[in-house]
């Protein structure tokens, strides 16, 4: 029969191209049956057809086109039954139309003569909930008439629950369903304990682990509840009811797997506790269980991030020698850590090595991070390395890049070689941005080249490069640091006059600055002022005026 050819083709296994492929077919058939007008050739359309064809629309992503079946249905004067009213209903949920899906399960079933079933309500509770509406899906939880909710249905509610931290009101519903008769199973409390151990409850989440152990009836705690848990203790660092934890799964007949194992490791990792973490990756190979691209990724960051890098190359090494394909993050792991080891060379062949594997190099944001951190550690040699290597490799440095090894050259006090940066920049075709010269103009400051630093911010305009609020305050801060108090007025009236929003932090150094270069009175004058213009002051601007005003006797 056509229903039958249709609900077989909507059944059929989807393709490696194309996971719709059996539902769209149907409705693409049927669609030609009816442009070729077939007559009595083709057997009648009934509702079940419809129903089917609105089933292929939502599973192929099309609910909008199940909804226009539906229509067509209607027009055709057919009757609906409850299979196809929950299809339309999960039509319009699809369709992210959760409110129409709503009335018409609590006003218009009647009138389409369907009666809701717990499906209906299941279907529209599943979307509310999905949608971020869990409080809109314990409302018409309470509203169910005539439907006795089932394990699913709780099962939605308590999930929404939980990931929208109510969980107060998702146990008070698991009592709710303990009390109707309904028994929750894996899937319940699960989502209750994963709700307690992200909220970081751990003894709530602990308590709920026991009752699943102690209530559900066939249904005991698995590895995904074990694993649950396991992680709350691992993100709090919780390692002594972790690993207590872990040890009873095998005498309750639980057997860690690849999952449970990485989450033990990944929980020393990240406290640097790498001993204990090689240890549990030794007991996981002991086990039978071999580590995945997630375990092997997670310890050889971690030794990498530590400066432990021939361990990290070993691992590297028997990851490839298992059969594990290293993943990006493996690699930039290594590659970062030769980088700040200094060992360029062995950095260089790792990206040779990737590309030649077809896997993207490293970005410039991936360097930059790298140079950046290296300057702020005072190591802007080191920095200006990777920077070179960066260029050998074929990335183009880009503007933040620039200003991280204009700011390290700043730190260390080598300006000359900072400004040359800012000339070596603009020869590539890098323009300079507002940080750019900021950083610069704060590097000559600190380093007492007050002159220079006035050169480069009358530069500025020539450029094109517009001084903001946090370019003005390294001026002020500077001229007033180097006594230039004259100066610094100048360049407070000038920042205001171009219509500079002058913030919280520029008075704070603009009063700062007139108290130390004995103008007291000017500042005392600027503060009253600026409260009678509502001016929140904080702590610091506080203290200034304090001191100053004690110091004056006023």
């Amino acid at each position: 029969s056509l229903n039958g050819f249709l609900a077989a083709l909507a059944r059929a296994t989807s393709s490696a191209a194309c996971i719709r492929d059996g539902p769209t077919l149907a409705v693409a058939l049927f669609n030609r049956v009816c442009r070729e007008q077939a007559g009595l050739r083709v057997a009648p359309i009934t509702v079940h057809t419809y129903g089917i064809l609105m089933d292929c629309c939502c599973r192929a992503s099309r609910p909008d086109l199940g909804l226009a079946f539906f229509g067509r249905l209607l027009r055709a004067g057919l009757k609906t039954n409850e299979i196809v009213a929950n299809t339309f209903l999960k039509c319009l949920c699809y369709a992210k139309r959760t409110e129409e899906a709503v009335n018409v399960l609590l006003h218009r079933m009647p009138e389409l003569g369907c009666v809701p079933d717990a499906f209906s309500y299941n279907t529209v509770l599943k979307s509310l909930c999905d949608n971020g509406m869990s409080q809109r899906g314990l409302d018409l939880l309470q509203r169910m008439q005539g439907v006795v909710p089932n394990v699913w249905t709780y099962n939605s509610i308590i999930d929404a629950l939980c990931k929208a931290r109510a969980m107060d009101k998702a146990e008070l519903v698991l009592r709710q369903m303990v009390a109707n008769g309904a028994q929750p199973n894996e899937v319940t409390y699960n989502c209750i304990i994963h709700g307690y151990s992200t909220s970081g409850r751990l003894k709530e989440a602990a308590k709920m682990f026991r009752e699943m152990k102690s209530r559900a009836k066939g249904h005991r705690a698995d590895v995904v509840s074990y694993g649950i848990l396991l992680h709350g203790y691992a993100s709090e660092g919780c390692f002594a009811d972790m690993i207590d934890l872990f040890n009873s799964m095998e005498s309750n007949g639980i057997t860690a797997d690849c999952h449970v194992f990485n989450i033990l490791i990944d929980a020393y990792a990240k406290r640097g506790m790498m001993d204990e973490a090689v240890l549990i990756f030794t007991e996981m190979r002991e086990k039978g269980v071999s580590p995945d691209v997630v375990t092997y990724t997670t310890v050889i960051a971690a030794l990498s991030r530590i400066g432990r890098l021939t361990d990290a190359v070993d691992k590297f090494d028997e990851m490839i020698a298992m059969g594990v394909q290293p993943s990006i993050p493996v690699y930039q792991s290594l590659i970062q850590g030769f980088c700040i080891d200094g060992d360029l060379v062995k950095a260089k062949e790792l990206v040779s090595e990737m590309m030649n594997k077809g896997i993207p190099r490293p970005s410039i944001v991936f360097f930059g991070s790298i140079i950046n951190s290296l300057c702020k550690d005072g190591r802007v040699m080191d920095a200006h390395d990777i920077f070179n290597l960066v260029i050998d490799i074929g990335e183009r440095p880009d503007s933040i890049t620039f200003s991280s090894l204009i700011d390290g050259y700043c730190l260390v006090g080598k300006m000359d070689k900072a400004f040359g940066m800012l000339h070596a920049m603009e020869s590539v075709g890098v323009e300079p941005d507002i940080v750019t010269y900021s950083t610069l103009l704060d590097g000559y400051f600190k380093n007492g080249r007050i002159n220079d630093g006035l050169t480069l911010f009358r530069e500025m305009p020539r450029k094109r490069i517009k001084p903001d609020t946090v370019t003005y305050g390294i001026m002020l801060d500077g001229l007033f640091h180097a006594g230039r108090t004259v100066a610094a007025r100048t360049m407070f009236h000038k920042m205001i006059e171009s219509g500079i929003t002058a913030d919280i932090s520029t008075y704070n150094i603009v009063l700062r600055g007139l108290c130390r270069n004995n103008c007291t009175d000017e500042a005392i004058a600027l503060f009253q002022k600026l409260g009678a213009m509502s001016v929140k002051f904080n702590i610091a601007i506080l203290n200034t005026m304090i001191d100053a005003m004690y110091k004056v006797r006023r």
